[in-house]
């Protein structure tokens, strides 16, 4: 399980970072909460990725 972890791993964190800019800009023009939130997972998510938190 582990050795699987570790190869997807890499690939996610490649296509969050588009994920998140993408989101960015879509709080930026359209505000609202749910956006907010799911904007603060998905870095919440990339930080721990870049941190081997996960």
């Amino acid at each position: 399980m582990q050795k699987w972890w570790w190869k997807v791993r890499f690939t996610l964190k490649a296509c969050l970072l588009p994920i998140i800019v993408f989101q960015f800009i879509r709080t930026l023009l359209l505000p609202n909460p749910f956006d907010v939130l799911i904007l603060f997972l998905l870095f919440l998510l990339y930080i721990g990725m870049l941190f081997d938190w996960f």
